[in-house]
């Protein structure tokens, strides 16, 4: 149980750091990576709210979407930029899974 909930809490620090650098890139990147960071961006909001509404499809549908903004902003991004969007491919796998909502 303590593995599940350190586990939880390490992914959701990673998605809100990587929710931060997503808005900060989409005011400062021009682009196709701005509108990955933005697509991103719009898509873990979301995410987080399917989840607080245990919306289960609606949250299944916004991983794909967002595992597909994710992965883009990934290969777009340069260096160790590409750390925090590796935390919203995992955010998404994690909705796509529907193991937010496996305790219920």
């Amino acid at each position: 149980m303590i593995f599940e909930l350190m586990g939880g809490i390490a992914v959701a620090a990673g998605v809100f750091a990587a929710l931060l650098w997503s808005l900060y890139q989409s005011i400062l990147k021009r682009g196709a990576l701005q509108f990955a960071h933005i697509a991103a961006a719009v898509l873990t909001i979301l995410g987080m709210a399917s989840i607080s509404l245990l919306a289960f499809y609606f949250a299944q549908i916004l991983g794909i979407a967002l595992l597909a903004a994710a992965t883009t902003a990934t290969f777009l991004e340069t260096r160790w930029n590409r750390l925090l969007p590796a935390f919203q491919i995992i955010f998404a796998i994690v909705l796509i899974l529907g193991l937010p909502f496996a305790a219920q």
